[in-house]
């Protein structure tokens, strides 16, 4: 298998010919075209159709859904198998013409059913527009047409897994949100994606008693309704951010106050310590320590973006955070009382403060602490061949812990480290271009989530932006 012009997957057979799968652009659908070798004749269907929601097969179960409503029913009309789901209002139709199989959905029998007549009649020649047309790097178009998901005109959730979770982090829709700006902030197809997911969590996502959950669905229900600081504040720095990435106010300016109000109530959970307790980590695991330094980290850099007493806040975690010479991942007093050492592969904003601005590259402290955190002192850091950083609820090296890696070696000019973790990343990924949640320690064969949103993105932006991860001398603020 191969992937062609970004976007097509292309399967050479052993008796002669090839297969190309593809989705078209603004179809609701995909197709299949067999050329050369032996064509579509003799082909005959086996199974049964089946149209249902997802599973959510989350590693973190963060509770179950309420049964969704089910009354499939399917049939097949005139060559075309479908089935639809009146209580889903949902239906997918199947069909063969020629050298095409084309699948469709709609939200009943008869649009779906249209919809598979006139992919399967137009296969071929919606096959050459998507060989011709530049759909730009394989993570790219990837991300814009797997990741992407537009539920109502003007409103689009971007999913973290979109192949067996498709659900909303806030956090790995930034990662993917700024990769694309980072990339192509006038592209048409990005600004689409970007602008309707700004929309998605402003306008239509879910928020419980006030809050953005841990995860939600991307009709914008929330599913898991727990409470991670982090994750109140990605968008807020997103709608700030976009202003000086796409030289555009529209957005800015329609959120502006709302994300505003939103960082005040954020601010006013704070307790007598000044620091902001929070349920859950980065990794959607629970905290003895309530208080987490690289959400507080984020805090204060979404606090920047917004004009407000950042540096008193900076001093605090400081303070605060520090124990045994090094930020701790998580405290549960002031003054580093009940610290926690620990460093774990979500927790991007940790290795992220020399390039914001909020300490050094050369800060003892913040050396000691990403020293540690690839050491086999750190429960997160997995040994083996290939050991690295993970996470406690994945037992294996991650790809988003080398991308930590790397930043860190862009902080600090280490220019053999961030060629060896280039070398690791393309070992470890996937046939198809992407990135997998983790990988083994063995081998790097995949070991969780063949598809992962996150580090598709934060790979491709920092490709995009040989900057991010360099330390700078004061805070960064968005330009607005």
């Amino acid at each position: 298998m191969e992937i062609v012009a970004g976007r097509i997957v292309r399967i050479r057979l052993e008796r002669g010919g090839e297969i190309d799968t593809f989705a078209p652009r603004g179809r609701r659908g995909a197709v299949q075209v067999l050329r050369g070798g032996a064509a579509a004749r003799g082909m005959a269907w086996t199974g049964d159709l089946r149209l249902d929601r997802a599973a959510y097969t989350q590693l973190t179960e963060g509770g179950p859904l309420s049964p969704a409503p089910h009354a499939p029913r399917a049939g097949e009309s005139a060559g075309v198998r479908w089935i639809e789901d009146p209580a889903l209002a949902a239906a997918c139709a199947i069909t063969i013409a020629g050298d095409a199989v084309a699948l469709a959905f709609g939200d009943d029998r008869g649009s779906a059913i249209t919809e598979a007549r006139a992919l399967a009649r137009d296969a071929a020649a919606l096959l050459e527009a998507e060989t011709a047309t530049d759909a730009g790097s394989r993570p790219v178009a990837w991300l814009l047409d797997t990741a992407a998901c537009e539920v109502a005109p003007g409103q689009v959730a971007i999913l973290a897994d979109p192949e067996i979770l498709p659900l909303v982090w806030t956090r790995d829709a930034y990662y993917v949100a700024r990769a694309l700006l980072a990339i192509a902030p006038l592209d048409p197809r990005v600004r689409s994606v970007v602008d309707g997911y700004v929309a998605w969590q402003f306008d239509r996502a879910a928020r419980v008693d006030g809050w953005w959950p841990r995860s939600s669905l991307a009709s914008g229900q929330a599913k898991d309704p727990a409470f991670q600081l982090d994750q109140q504040l990605y968008p807020l720095l997103l709608a700030i951010e976009h202003a000086g990435l796409t030289g555009d106010r529209t957005v800015m300016d329609r959120y502006r106050a709302r994300a505003a109000a939103h960082l005040d109530a954020v601010l006013a959970r704070a307790d007598a310590s000044g620091l902001i307790p929070t349920t859950e980590t980065p990794a959607d695991d629970r905290l003895d320590q309530p208080y987490h330094f690289s959400s507080h980290v984020l805090l204060w850099r979404t606090m920047t973006a917004f004009g407000r007493d950042a540096e008193r806040h900076r001093a605090r975690i400081r303070e605060r955070f520090t124990h045994d010479g090094r930020f701790a991942y998580a405290i549960s007093e002031s003054g580093g009382r009940g610290a926690r050492h620990y460093h774990d592969a979500n927790d991007l904003p940790t290795v992220l403060a020399p390039a914001w601005g909020f300490c050094s590259s050369d800060d003892p402290v913040w050396r000691a602490t990403v020293e540690f955190a690839w050491s086999t002192a750190n429960e997160g850091y997995i040994e083996g061949p290939l050991g690295g950083l993970g996470s406690m609820h994945t037992r294996h090296p991650w790809p988003l812990g080398d991308l930590q890696r790397l930043i860190v070696a862009r902080a600090t000019g280490d220019r053999d480290a961030a060629s060896a973790v280039q070398d690791r990343l393309d070992r470890v990924m996937t046939w198809d271009g992407l990135l997998p949640e983790a990988y083994h320690e063995d081998d790097g064969s995949v070991a969780s989530r063949h598809w992962f949103a996150w580090p598709v993105a934060l790979r491709a932006w920092l490709a995009a932006d040989a900057t991010l991860g360099r330390s700078v001398d004061e805070p960064c603020s968005p330009p607005v």
